[in-house]
């Protein structure tokens, strides 16, 4: 009798380790899936504030207006679903006006699974935004030279 229980007690503990390493598994598979979304999320915000940086800095580099605006047109193009890893309904605006360049845009980034439908309304927003300051060179080169006048005292 005693030899039988012990039978039945180590059919037992192996049939323990199935239900906890199945438990471990999904558990773990869990968790690295959405790290990898995680990581997506991270990547399409770091692809969209570069984009969003670049189109300033270029629109705030040119003399003219229109210079400019073809400038920035042609960097907003670049702006494009296939750069992003998981975002989608991309749109935005770039403008010039004054002394300041801004560019912002903005994405919906898709989170799968059935509690992000209620946490999160299934989607997350993307947004990037940028303001520059249009240098202007003649300005510059009169307080460089009133400096220069005030450090000299006139003479160069």
């Amino acid at each position: 009798m005693g030899r039988g229980c012990v039978k039945m007690r180590r059919n037992y503990l192996k049939g323990s380790y199935t239900v906890e390493a199945s438990l471990v598994v999904t558990m773990t598979f869990l968790v690295l899936a959405s790290l990898i979304l995680c990581a997506f999320y991270v990547h399409d915000r770091g692809v969209m504030q570069s984009l969003v940086c670049e189109a300033a800095s270029v629109g705030s580099s040119f003399a003219t207006e229109e210079e400019r605006k073809a400038a920035m047109q042609q960097v907003t193009e670049g702006l494009t679903a296939d750069r992003f890893l998981g975002s989608r309904n991309l749109s935005g605006s770039a403008a010039s006006s004054g002394k300041r360049v801004t560019v912002s845009w903005s994405a919906q980034y898709p989170v799968p699974g059935f509690a992000a439908k209620y946490l999160a309304d299934g989607t997350l927003e993307l947004e990037g935004f940028w303001t520059c300051r249009i240098p202007d060179p003649a300005d510059a080169i009169r307080k460089i030279k009133g400096a220069g006048e005030l450090l000299t005292g006139g003479d160069y």
